[in-house]
């Protein structure tokens, strides 16, 4: 399998890696096979093959909001963040595989007079991941900027979707329920004065790093918030801050993260998590529902 997906890409690809490496936790065993994709054409070569060697086929971004397992994942990871991922602008608009990192995505739009990306500009992900996850940072949601999205079906076939047939809602999307691959999206743009748009987005950034910082390593928000209410404020009412399991503890400044203050395994931010939601629940009656994907290990 190594030797074919090879012939296929110029990635890299590499056997036993360990997912800790390539998560935001800094958790997760080893991938019996990696493989890395330099843009959505390779991406899509290695979802083909896997389709049809019926081999176990388990798709990340940057790994930034995922929950990797000790025991690692069987069969073949799809890595697709990568630099050499391609970004195209169009008329009033960009197109970017779903490995670009949604931050250089918005600085190169800034930098070329574009504005429009600034309510994702703190997103701590990829292309594909944002539109997974319909990921918001400020008031306005990844699925107001989209204008096509294009995938490969389990059947091998490139399918491109307009706004209007995608069905989004809050940090959910119709591709979570589908065994496809993402390779890219369209966002709509505005044409505004470069300096401004570059400031802006950086302020964002700065913004959204100082007040959710990536060290202690973590994945963000852990639970949905949910209906006319906060995840984090739920939390902290149950008195979990601080709470611990193993190397897992729900920060002392947001709720609503976990960090891995050192040692962590996937077993103690799952066990956290399960132990959270139990307090919640019987302080408020409210079953938070999670936010993070935990990785099947498929073994």
């Amino acid at each position: 399998m190594i030797r074919e997906i090879r012939g296929r890409i110029t990635g890299d690809v590499l056997s036993g890696e360990r997912l800790e490496r390539h998560t935001a936790y800094r958790v997760g065993g080893e991938a019996e096979i990696l493989a890395c994709a330099r843009d959505s054409d390779e991406a899509a070569r290695v979802y083909r093959y896997a389709r049809r060697a019926g081999a176990p086929l388990t798709i990340i971004g940057g790994g930034t909001n995922v929950i990797a397992p000790d025991g690692g994942i069987a069969g073949i990871v799809l890595k697709l963040k990568s630099s050499t991922a391609r970004v195209r602008f169009l008329d009033g608009g960009v197109w970017a595989d779903a490995g670009v990192d949604v931050v250089d995505l918005a600085r190169e739009a800034a930098r070329k007079g574009f504005g429009g990306l600034v309510s994702i500009a703190g997103v701590p992900g990829t292309v594909g991941g944002a539109v997974l996850m319909n990921a918001k940072v400020v008031e306005q949601e990844t699925a107001a900027l989209i204008r096509r999205v294009a995938v490969v079906t389990g059947s091998g076939r490139r399918r491109v979707f307009r706004r209007s047939e995608l069905a989004f809602a809050y940090r959910s999307s119709m591709f979570q329920q589908a065994d496809w691959l993402i390779l890219g999206a369209e966002f709509a743009l505005t044409p505004v004065d470069p300096r401004d748009a570059v400031r802006e987005i950086e302020a964002e950034w700065t913004r959204w790093r100082t007040n959710f910082p990536l060290d202690p390593p973590n994945a963000g928000s852990v639970f949905k918030r949910p209906p006319d209410d906060f995840a984090g404020r739920l939390v902290e009412e149950a008195g979990c801050k601080g709470l611990r399991v193993g190397g897992a503890e729900v920060s002392r400044r947001h709720a609503n993260f976990i960090y891995n203050t050192g040692g962590a395994t996937a077993g103690d931010i799952l066990a956290l998590i399960a132990d959270v939601r139990r307090r919640v629940f019987e302080k408020s009656g409210v079953c938070l529902e999670l936010e993070q994907i935990p990785l099947p290990s498929n073994r």
